[in-house]
């Protein structure tokens, strides 16, 4: 997208040096609606904290920010200080996944990411985000990492709409089962249900094109997905997850617990549009490598 490599400097830089501030704002704060409606501008009632409720996961939510620190972007990520400037910039997060099958090592031997110890310029990589397919979940919520998304709860579902790539995540809570035979889908099928004050979501049907992480590593169709989210106060979200996918790992994949604060803000529109990634690509990937267009 254009100015999109500046943009996400900008934001990068804005988060990390007034994260204490940027939380403590009102609903439809300037940092998450650039364009959009000033606080000043809405009702002042937005900004009035509702009753706690454990079991009420609605709100804006965003990955806490910590000075010092990049964002995470796997089940598991090692962080490490970005001060340290030996450090390469693509190379500030690394995952540990379980010993992957023969069929998931050959996938993996064929991504081409831009980031981790495999890293290749983004002009020769084929991470599939570079064309705006869909990232599939989870990926997209720690690609997200930046950007908030809000939880929305119905009587029988409970939608997640990201902000990055305006995806919309519908999990089932009307007591239906997974689909036995679906078509595989980007984003899977879910379905949820209440344990104590844990909010289960198990998720089957993901599309076997998408990559779990920007790391590249894979996952087949029979990747079984279990995510067990809580909300242990007013203004917390934790979340653990746990992959089965006998095709492609040879044991269970289960992540470092994710935590998620309330963001006083109102998310804005922030498509993923071919022809803004393609001018993206010529510009910046490309031509960095020196295969843009003449």
């Amino acid at each position: 997208m254009r100015n999109r490599f500046i943009d996400l400097l900008a934001i990068l830089a804005m988060v990390l040096a007034f994260s204490a501030v940027t939380f403590a704002q009102t609903y439809g704060t300037k940092g998450y609606s650039p364009g959009a409606w000033k606080p000043e501008e809405l009702p002042k009632d937005l900004s009035k904290p509702k009753p706690y409720n454990s079991h009420d996961l609605a709100g804006v939510w965003s990955s806490p920010t910590k000075a010092g620190y990049f964002e995470r972007h796997a089940l598991n990520d090692k962080w490490l200080d970005i001060k340290d400037k030996s450090i390469p910039d693509q190379m500030r997060s690394q995952t540990y996944p379980p010993p992957m099958t023969a069929w998931a090592k050959a996938k993996f031997e064929a991504t081409k990411p831009s980031y981790g110890p495999r890293s290749v310029p983004p002009g020769l990589g084929n991470d599939d985000v570079s064309t705006c397919d869909p990232m599939g979940y989870p990926r997209d919520l720690y690609e997200a990492n930046l950007r908030p998304f809000e939880i929305i709860q119905a009587s029988d579902r409970v939608l997640i709409h990201m902000q990055y790539h305006d995806i919309w995540r519908t999990i089932w809570t009307d007591g239906r089962q997974l689909p036995k035979d679906a078509d595989p889908a980007w984003m899977g099928y879910s379905v949820a249900k209440w344990e104590g004050d844990t909010f289960v979501i198990t998720s089957t049907g993901y599309d076997d094109r998408t990559w779990l992480d920007h790391f590249g590593n894979p996952h087949s169709d029979q990747m079984v997905l279990v995510e067990r989210w809580r909300h242990p106060d007013a203004d917390t979200l934790t979340l653990d997850m746990t992959i089965t996918d006998p095709k492609a790992y040879t044991a269970p994949w289960v992540g470092e617990t994710v935590t998620f604060v309330r963001a006083k803000a109102a998310i804005f529109e922030e498509l993923c549009v071919p022809s803004e990634e393609e001018h993206f690509n010529d510009k910046i990937r490309d031509a960095a490598v020196g295969t843009a267009k003449p």
